[in-house]
């Protein structure tokens, strides 16, 4: 009966108590990134306009809708080209940064098929305007083989 009572004591101290309060559930800062950002560069001749529409999937999980619109102007010629590519599982890693590690199949408006790797980190700031903007470096690796390609960008909020 002595044991009983102890084990009885025992349960009842420990379902009783304090959760420890540094498992604290982690915040999701996904939402503070949903938006339109754009930005356009301009090298030599051709002209490129890149737009992303962030959405929310998940908590700090991000779905990015990446628009690439190439226009290269020569000899009174300007031809386009346009590719979508659509980001599934980009991670938020804080209140201002999000990764992207992703494997996609690239839609385009030019023959061929292209799957490419995309790595790199946002950050979000807040430019000389007061607007924010996500800076990322980001990396293009192309399945098919070849030289990998960054680019630095400033995504601006539209």
């Amino acid at each position: 009966m002595r044991k009983l009572f102890v084990l009885c004591l025992i349960v009842l101290f420990t379902s009783c108590k304090d959760k420890d309060d540094s498992s604290t559930p982690e915040p999701d800062y996904a939402p503070e990134f949903a938006g339109n950002y754009s930005t356009t560069t301009v090298v030599g001749n051709e002209t490129t306009i890149q737009d992303w529409v962030i959405t929310n999937t998940d908590k700090n999980t991000l779905a990015i809708d990446y628009t690439k619109s190439i226009r290269v102007s020569t000899s009174g010629t300007t031809l386009t080209a346009v590719q979508i590519r659509k980001l599934k599982d980009v991670k938020v890693t804080a209140a201002d940064s999000f990764t992207i590690n992703e494997v996609v199949d690239v839609e385009q408006t030019t023959p061929g098929t292209l799957t490419q790797k995309l790595e790199g980190t946002a950050l979000k700031v807040t430019n000389g305007t007061g607007m924010p903007q996500l800076n990322i470096t980001i990396k293009f690796t192309n399945a098919g083989g070849g030289a990998p390609v960054e680019e630095y960008l400033e995504f601006k909020q539209k």
